[in-house]
């Protein structure tokens, strides 16, 4: 099985990259408008009059939202003892909450999962 860094490090990769990506690089297709989905044209039009200021501002609350909402959901795991994430291989189970010092702050700490693991943050 692996260890405990490693298993913490893999569901990190997702949380960062899945979790964070996913609606951030969102915002950033928008920001530039090179978004794909034309349902997204009214915003694109919208946040196209912001100078770099303004969208930078934006980037940082979005960042701030996705972020305090991994957190949030984490500390459910950490506070409510009946739910659980767990890692399974080869019928051996851990529990994230008990291999991490604090899950919840694992995406956003200084070179949490966010900083390492996002391919938006880190273009």
């Amino acid at each position: 099985m692996k260890n405990n860094k490693e298993i913490l490090d893999e569901f990190g990769k997702l949380v960062g990259s899945q979790g964070f990506d996913s609606s951030y690089g969102n915002l950033l297709e928008i920001l530039s408008g090179n978004s794909p989905n034309p349902m997204r044209k009214e915003l694109i039009d919208l946040f196209g009059r912001f100078n770099n200021e303004e969208k930078d501002k934006i980037k940082n609350y979005v960042y701030e939202l996705i972020s305090g909402t991994q957190f949030d959901f984490l500390k459910i795991f950490e506070e409510n003892e009946q739910f659980k994430i767990v890692y399974e291989e080869n019928g051996k189970q851990v529990n994230l909450v008990e291999i991490s010092e604090m899950l919840k702050a694992e995406p956003i700490i200084e070179n949490g999962w966010i900083a390492r693991f996002s391919k938006e943050i880190n273009k």
